[in-house]
């Protein structure tokens, strides 16, 4: 307040979003009494709608609140302000006046949307960095900075996700050029360089594939990015992002079953998920996904058939975090809550413990509700397994490897996931070559036709008997009569110190010690058994290892060199 002060302003804006009301508010009331001339205005996402007119109607030291995209009304405000005009007229503006009125009407018209991002002036972050650089923080901590590069979902302007409430308003999906993409990020690297980008983004523009990506890969900006994606790469997709740069995205995952992503309005399999957790696993991008669940009528069975698929998955990236879903206002959950299964929605907790306001005022003023059925069903009953399993892929995950290597036309399978109990298998080439055909999800009829062009004349029955020996190994997941290889190529890949533990201790298990290495009989099914019930145990190695592999007769030679 003190800092605020001494700057003598005008006018104070607060931009609020996610959980910053309550901080905003209480500034915001001890601003107006120490100077009540200063005009108070809010925007932001706790401001969109009803939430901003119910804002400025219950706490009387907010003088205006900006419902919706305030680049354009904004500079208006402040000209009407500085010149002591009334600002209630302006379009997405709501007062002390016209609270009361637009609230009883019913209707919360936006302020107007910016049609051409290319408008928008470039980010200016000195003022931020000049403080931090005078903060305890300066040489401890490295700031991320936060880039826009569109503002909407063009997947939401299709169909609506159910659960999902970002956007609000103004879903119309709009991105900037290339050009002035491109142009931003390479000044924001070069005048803070070393800085983690955060792209703000609901979802990346897929003509960015086309544009800006591999530009930013010829570039090679020296910036670990972040985007938001949806979850239907291609693998040379994944492969573009991390060219670019895009280390991590968030491709909006959040279940691994057909049935409940279609309650969803995802527009994606569950298989196709799993895909691309293990494209990006391949390919080095860092995928950050949830699980969610409580969909009204979804069937219990899928949360079996999802825990049955996890204890497969453990060498893959696992999610962040899973629970049941919550609902936010403006999702279609929220809205169309009685067609969707839903019932007696009710503003969260929280907000009656926060707020001293009758119910109306709070059902105004909540993003989060909670919710009960129109038909009962036992969430935590059925999904109590998987989320049993999805707990102990997060605890595996770091040791957990399943990996190839090619040996003349035979493939050796080192598998160290937990479920596993034949850690190393040899497989001839018709199996080999099935892997390499369902890379991505396949039908047994066009991977006989891939198979066929590499010289293995084999019927869709002998292919669709074959791929099932396969997932009965544990290699290939099978959804229907889809069928997605599992294992990951082990070349040009590190493992992590866990991993590289457990494997030279699965190595020491199954062969004999020799110089700089292990040797390891290539038909070790006697070994393979005693491998079997062994936990791992003992500390992570001190760095990555890469472990190298040749073939002498009937062994398996692997020599380890350090990834400096």
């Amino acid at each position: 307040l003190a800092e605020i002060l001494a700057a003598g302003p005008r006018l104070v804006g607060f931009t609020s979003i996610f959980q910053q009301h309550v901080a905003s508010l209480a500034l915001a009331r001890r601003l107006k009494q120490a100077s009540p001339a200063t005009f108070v205005v809010f925007g932001g996402a706790n401001c969109e709608g009803p939430m901003g007119a119910e804002t400025v109607r219950q706490f009387p030291f907010v003088d205006a609140v900006v419902s919706g995209e305030a680049d354009l009304v904004f500079p208006e405000l402040v000209r009407r302000v500085l010149a002591g005009l009334d600002v209630s007229d302006l379009p997405g503006v709501v007062t002390p006046v016209s609270a009361a009125a637009v609230i009883a009407a019913g209707r919360f018209p936006g302020a107007p949307a910016v049609a051409r991002l290319d408008d928008l002036p470039a980010p200016d972050y000195a003022d931020f960095f000049e403080q931090f650089e005078r903060s305890r923080y300066a040489g401890e901590w490295q700031p991320s900075l936060f880039f826009e590069s569109s503002r909407g979902c063009w997947w939401g302007e299709r169909q609506h996700c159910t659960f999902c409430g970002l956007n609000g308003q103004s879903m119309a999906y709009r991105s900037k050029s290339p050009e002035r993409a491109v142009s931003e990020l390479a000044a924001l690297a070069e005048q803070h360089p070393g800085s983690d980008v955060q792209v703000v983004d609901n979802i990346l523009d897929l003509r960015y594939f086309e544009t800006v990506l591999p530009e930013l890969a010829r570039r090679q900006l020296k910036v670990d990015l972040f985007y938001e994606t949806k979850a239907n790469l291609k693998k040379e997709q994944v492969r573009a992002l991390r060219a670019a740069g895009i280390t991590r995205i968030q491709p909006g995952i959040e279940s691994l079953s057909d049935a409940v992503l279609k309650l969803m309005r995802k527009g994606v399999s569950g298989l196709h998920n799993v895909q691309l957790l293990k494209w990006c696993a391949e390919l080095g991008v860092e995928p950050h996904w949830n699980v969610l669940w409580g969909f009204a009528g979804e069937p219990p069975a899928e949360y079996a058939r999802m825990a049955a698929w996890v204890p497969r998955l453990t060498h893959l990236r696992p999610p962040t975090g899973f629970g049941t879903v919550r609902i936010d206002r403006f999702s279609p959950n929220f809205f169309d809550a009685e067609q969707l299964g839903f019932a007696d929605l009710a503003p969260t907790l929280a907000y009656r413990l926060v707020f001293d306001l009758p119910p109306e005022a709070l059902a105004n003023l909540a993003y989060y509700f909670t919710y009960g059925y129109q038909q009962p069903q036992d969430v935590d009953g059925y999904t109590r397994a998987l989320a049993r399993e999805l707990r102990r892929w997060q605890r595996a995950a770091p040791a957990a490897t399943l990996f190839t290597v090619p040996l003349d036309e035979a493939l050796v399978v080192w598998d160290q996931r937990p479920a596993s109990r034949v850690p190393l298998r040899v497989l001839g080439p018709i199996e080999r070559a099935l892997l390499a055909a369902t890379d991505a999800a396949a039908l047994p009829e066009p991977v006989a036709a891939t198979l066929a062009r590499a010289g293995h004349d084999l019927a869709p029955a002998e292919v669709e008997a074959r791929l099932g020996a396969l997932v009965a190994m544990g290699l290939v997941l099978r959804d229907g009569r889809r069928h997605l290889a599992l294992p990951l190529p082990l070349a040009g890949r590190t493992l992590s110190p866990a991993a590289s533990r457990r494997f030279r201790e699965l190595a020491r298990t199954l062969g004999s010690r020799i110089a700089g290495g292990m040797r390891v009989r290539l038909d070790a099914d006697e070994p393979s058994r005693r491998w079997r019930g062994r936990r791992s145990a003992g500390r992570a190695a001190a760095s990555r290892l890469r472990p190298r592999f040749s073939r002498v007769g009937e062994h398996l030679e692997i020599r380890w060199g350090r990834d400096d």
